[in-house]
């Protein structure tokens, strides 16, 4: 099957869908620059890359450290005070940071809820109870249209017709279960069962979905290209219904030939002259309603193929692997943004910040022939922290290239003396 992702013209992201080394190469090769700069800048941008990557991985390990409670893959042991709610809290905000530095958007109510009532694209239909969880929340980056080429019974199955999907590029979940005590109290109060009952389900529940119950966890998955109609795709507790089509089309088929089923079983015991006879026609009649019965599961068993594999494809990381793509992706747009803001400053002179902000947002629409809503407000505060950047009357100016090398150098030999 033929696939073509393209961006919307109409939509402007902040994601920057440009390699980093790619973009500097780029910008090197612009001829903006003059001929012994190029080597500066290419030096600049090492060592300011360099720079902020050591500082990002300290984040990275901070991140992990209070992760590490809530990470259902985690094979050391917590003590329960690392536990705590304002430990989860804590994470929760500081990955929620972490996600605005990679140019990731919540992902709305409205949104989410919009796409939930979508039907499949790929013919299946599920449910997702979210009741069963403490918190969902979903972050997307970058919006785009995916064109398919598929056959269809319009052309006899003979020509392949254009289908068009919007996606996310990537998806980011998090799910924080809700944990055993709060499903056995949920479960109580609304079904009116013991204590006992309800902590039987509950187990059997979280047996069948492979989770832990004891204490709170937070999943982290992150899948890439999911067509907006596919989010309940994504839940570990999605459950695989018959679409209204397959009913009509099982009930019709599997009505008519159970009818048929029972007329013969009728005439033939209605002849019967001995019970042997009167046995095989009754085996006869199971056997047909057996059939019917087959159809059924095998037309959920194809859901649920087509389910697990689409799943497979999309997938891209999960929890501690998830979150370490965010901080590596983090990084690269920050990078981005503070490169790309210091080289037209560079090249252009004082300006203001809305006429940084066009004459980025045009080079990236010339070069890359992507339309896109550049965060200026990061390049340039990003800029400012390294030392990098001057402000006199509303205009913007940064070092020249040497002396923005040695405020590096400077404050790459004090990083190191401080750790």
């Amino acid at each position: 099957m033929n696939k073509k992702i393209h961006y919307q013209s109409d939509i402007l992201e902040r994601f920057i869908p440009v390699s980093l080394d790619r973009l500097i190469t780029n910008l090197a090769d612009s001829q903006q620059l003059e001929t012994q700069q190029v080597a500066e800048f290419k030096k600049m941008c090492e060592v300011y890359c360099a720079l902020y990557h050591a500082k990002t991985h300290s984040q990275l390990q901070s991140l992990k450290k209070i992760y590490r409670p809530f990470n259902p893959d985690r094979e050391v042991l917590v003590s329960q005070k690392e536990q705590s709610s304002d430990q989860l809290k804590q994470f929760k905000q500081e990955l929620r940071t972490m996600l605005e530095k990679a140019n990731f958007e919540p992902l709305s109510e409205k949104d989410l809820n919009d796409a939930l009532n979508k039907i499949s694209p790929h013919g299946v239909k599920v449910s997702v109870d979210f009741d069963e969880f403490a918190d969902v929340t979903l972050y997307y980056r970058g919006t785009a249209v995916q064109t398919e080429f598929r056959r269809n019974w319009k052309t006899l199955q003979l020509k392949k017709q254009p289908f068009e999907l919007q996606i996310y590029r990537r998806l980011f979940v998090v799910l924080q279960p809700k944990n055993r005590q709060q499903r056995v109290d949920d479960l109580i109060e609304a079904k009116k069962i013991s204590r006992k009952k309800a902590e039987k389900d509950v187990d059997t529940a979280f047996k069948t979905l492979g989770i832990l119950g004891e204490e709170d966890i937070v999943y982290m998955k992150l899948f890439k290209d999911i067509p907006t109609a596919d989010l309940e795709m994504l839940f570990p507790n999605t459950r695989v219904q018959m679409r209204m089509f397959d009913k009509v089309k099982l009930g019709v088929m599997g009505g008519g030939g159970t009818a048929g089923g029972v007329m013969a079983t009728i005439s033939k015991l209605s002849a019967a002259i001995d019970p042997m006879s009167a046995a095989l026609a009754v085996g006869g009649l199971l056997g047909v309603l057996w059939r019917q019965i087959q159809k059924i599961f095998s037309q959920k068993a194809k859901y649920s193929a087509i389910l697990t594999k689409n799943l497979y494809f999309y997938c891209l990381d999960n929890n501690l692997g998830a979150l370490t793509t965010i901080v590596d992706a983090a990084e690269s747009e920050e990078c981005k943004e503070a490169i790309l803001a210091y080289f037209f400053l560079l090249t252009t002179g004082s300006v203001s910040r809305t006429e940084l902000d066009q004459r980025i947002e045009a080079f990236i629409l010339e070069q890359y022939e992507i339309p896109m809503d550049f965060e200026i407000e990061d390049g340039l505060q990003k800029l400012e922290k390294a030392g990098l950047l001057s402000t006199q009357e509303n205009l913007l100016n940064v070092l020249p290239l040497h002396e923005a090398n040695n405020r590096l150098m400077q404050t790459w030999i004090e990083f190191i003396n401080k750790t």
